[in-house]
């Protein structure tokens, strides 16, 4: 019995994938207003039936596809050594996150313009990337040892590896094409915070 449960919840979980695959997919090809319930079954070769036992819209869906994929970079980020200092498990993770950027700059461009452009993402949008804040906070409180809920540790640990990061993208997106690298600027950005935003060397 226990072997059939884990048999028919895998396949569960991989129709759900599947599900959250389409939409996002769907999405990002004619924007979400475009698609339909139809649209995303077809894509994932079930029923619209099937769809709707797993979800209650196509906006569901695509919630839910935008949490799974950021739960990656989580994970990412738990599956640091535990030794390692906080600063240095997020670095890797950020950088990461840049060079998979670099490689698929289109991709990533238009899951970030779907965040703005689809009505419906545009109005869940603060609640979405609070949630990823507050998600993130919470794996630095786990291995840092605090209690996000009482202690400004994680919450700070947290808003300053964002901040190290989103300069580092704007920077290079002011910059003339080739001649600066978000990863390489993250990586410089995260040893200033190391070294107590000291530099020993004068800009440029």
């Amino acid at each position: 019995m226990a072997v059939t449960t884990g048999i028919r919840e895998r396949k569960k979980a991989q129709t759900r994938r599947a599900i959250m695959k389409a939409v996002m997919h769907l999405a990002l090809e004619r924007g979400l207003d475009a698609v339909t319930a139809d649209d995303i079954a077809a894509a994932a070769d079930i029923s619209v039936r099937t769809f709707h036992n797993y979800f209650g819209s196509k906006e569901e869906a695509l919630i839910s596809a935008w949490r799974s994929e950021f739960a990656v970079h989580l994970e990412e980020l738990r599956a640091r050594p535990p030794e390692e200092p906080i600063l240095v498990s997020l670095e890797h993770v950020f950088a990461g996150i840049a060079e998979r950027i670099a490689v698929h700059p289109t991709d990533t461009s238009s899951r970030s313009d779907l965040l703005w452009t689809s009505t419906f993402m545009a109005s869940r949008r603060s609640l979405l990337l609070d949630e990823a804040v507050r998600m993130l906070t919470d794996i630095v409180a786990e291995r840092t040892g605090t209690d996000a809920a009482t202690d400004g540790y994680p919450h700070l640990v947290t808003a300053t590896a964002i901040s190290a990061t989103a300069s580092a993208f704007l920077f290079a997106s002011t910059c003339p094409p080739g001649e600066c690298d978000a990863e390489r600027l993250i990586h410089e950005n995260f040893a200033l915070l190391r070294a107590g935003l000291v530099r020993t060397q004068p800009g440029p």
